[in-house]
């Protein structure tokens, strides 16, 4: 088990569960888009820019905004992100002690099921 952010400030940000196993499914809202023209691939080489930031990174930025200009919602919203961390961390402490035994196909989208539940609250 491991746990990524897949935004630019973990201390406020999802701590996700991602497992590897066999089908996992893809999660579009973290890959960085790609450029027909992509400047790092031009000769020369970054001669123009490009904004490579994913979906939830996006969102994740438009949040911290709101929680530095207003500080009840953005501490509402900080404490959904560590409620909706809280329960990854339990589902992966019961996934470990034995006590759940999850379809392989939940665990292939458990970490797109995270960010999509990280997404709705941005």
């Amino acid at each position: 088990v491991h746990f990524f952010t897949a935004t630019p400030d973990p201390s406020r940000s999802v701590f996700k569960p991602f497992v590897f196993v066999a089908g996992l499914k893809p999660a579009p809202q973290v890959r960085s888009p790609t450029f027909r023209d992509d400047p790092a691939k031009q000769i020369p080489r970054f001669r123009s820019t490009v904004d490579r930031r994913h979906e939830l990174y996006r969102r994740h930025q438009a949040a911290l905004e709101l929680m530095e200009k207003d500080q009840e919602r953005g501490q509402k919203l900080l404490q959904t992100q560590r409620d909706l961390e809280k329960q990854g961390l339990e589902g992966m402490n019961a996934l470990l002690a034995g006590t759940v035994t999850p379809h392989p196909d939940e665990l292939a989208d458990l970490f797109f099921d995270c960010v999509e539940a990280e997404m709705k609250f941005y």
